[in-house]
């Protein structure tokens, strides 16, 4: 009889129980990688909205109350405006006016909106010649207003606020435009903008905890998604008198 050679019962539990650690590791490398490499994405989109966000926003804030010289169509009594917790988000809205010819003038608006799953998100609203005649920027057809929806600048915007100061320092309360000399003071603008993380990032749920003006229990959340605070203080060259 021609003899056969082939692994033992024991060999072959050897042999299965390498291939299932070999299995392990490479799943577990494969899971710990892809994480890694989800959170390095993800912060980077963070990142990434916050920094234009800003750059969007201070360029507006430079341009508050900018007039030509020419500019005879209404009163200029609007420069900037604050208002807090806009439409129940909690977040605040920034109205910025400004000359973009001797004719047209630009009042500009952000905040946050809500969409169908309770989400905020930040956008940016352009209506020209708000005062005389005033028609929505961002529409699918200008001259009949159809369809006329804010720019959104971050999707993932947890909180929105902004904090007006005086030459001196001191935070101002109730800029609005029913208070020229208000708007007036405004000297210097600071903006918070928290993005939170597209996908959930962290392996156990935090509690996130907004505060306006150092003022705690605004809003709280606890969840698993990270979330990061960008920040810029702009000075207000053409509004500031007093």
């Amino acid at each position: 009889m021609k003899k056969i050679k082939a692994f033992s019962l024991i060999e072959t539990l050897v042999a299965m129980v390498i291939g299932a650690i070999s299995i392990a590791a490479i799943s577990y490398s494969y899971i710990y990688f892809n994480s890694s490499y989800q959170k390095i994405t993800d912060k980077a989109q963070m990142s990434k909205a916050g920094r234009y966000s800003l750059q969007v926003i201070s360029r507006d804030l430079r341009n508050a109350g900018y007039k030509n010289m020419n500019y005879t169509r209404s009163n200029w009594d609007r420069w900037i405006e604050k208002k807090d917790d806009h439409n129940g988000t909690k977040g605040d809205m920034l109205r910025i006016w400004y000359n973009t010819s001797a004719q047209d003038r630009l009042e500009i608006n952000y905040y946050l909106e809500k969409n169908n799953n309770g989400e905020t998100y930040l956008v940016r609203e352009m209506i020209e010649n708000p005062v005389t005649n005033p028609m929505k920027m961002n529409c699918e057809k200008f001259s009949t207003q159809k369809n006329c929806v804010p720019v959104t600048i971050i999707e993932n915007a947890t909180d929105f606020q902004v904090f007006f100061n005086d030459k001196d320092g001191n935070r101002l309360n109730n800029v609005n435009i029913s208070s020229t000399v208000n708007q007036l003071k405004v000297h210097t603008a600071e903006i918070y903008i928290t993005v939170r993380s597209p996908n959930e990032l962290l392996k156990n749920p935090i509690t996130f905890e907004m505060l306006n003006g150092g003022t705690a229990g605004q809003f709280t959340k606890s969840d698993r998604y990270l979330r990061e605070t960008f920040y810029i203080s702009v000075y207000l060259r053409n509004v500031v008198k007093l």
